[in-house]
């Protein structure tokens, strides 16, 4: 997994070099909030707040996300099992290439994952993900992470 983060960041990094000196430098920043719902291993609704900062084709910035809001699920942690009535996703770092209208593919190397309340641990998971915009304001995003319950998520995310 520490090569294929490594490979990902290399490729946007030589993406981002590459840009040519005609191009026309765009920058902008935003504020998104979303609601979604996601399935995985389990399903849930959750809603994000997101600050989002564009270079040319390029888009940063860090995500916080509260996740299974109505649905109370347990969990094991040493040895012990919690039950959460939430839980929190916060992405510092998460980096997305704009491959044209419709279609992001990014990567948040490292995120926080944890229960509401704070029982047991926290994970600290990597993702690759895909973001597709449907229509205006409507999205589908893929994700794949390091997360044995969430390793595969497919998100349907509207902005609010």
């Amino acid at each position: 997994m520490k090569y294929l983060l490594l490979s990902c960041l290399l490729l946007f990094s030589s993406l981002f070099f590459t840009a040519s000196a005609q191009d026309t430098i765009k920058q902008s920043e935003r504020y998104t909030v979303e609601i979604a719902a996601n399935v995985s291993q389990y399903n849930s609704l959750s809603i994000s707040v997101e600050k989002e900062f564009t270079y040319n084709k390029f888009k940063f910035g860090p995500r916080v996300e509260l996740v299974n809001l109505f649905n109370e699920q347990s969990y094991n942690a040493e040895d012990t099992t919690y039950v959460m009535t939430s839980q929190i996703r916060i992405r510092l770092a998460q980096i997305e290439y704009t491959l044209n209208d419709n279609v992001r593919i990014g990567v948040a190397p490292f995120w926080l994952l944890g229960p509401i309340p704070r029982k047991g641990f926290y994970k600290t998971p990597t993702s690759l993900y895909a973001h597709i915009q449907l229509k205006e304001g409507l999205s589908l995003e893929t994700s794949f992470t390091t997360s044995a319950n969430e390793m595969v998520q497919i998100s349907l995310r509207k902005v609010l």
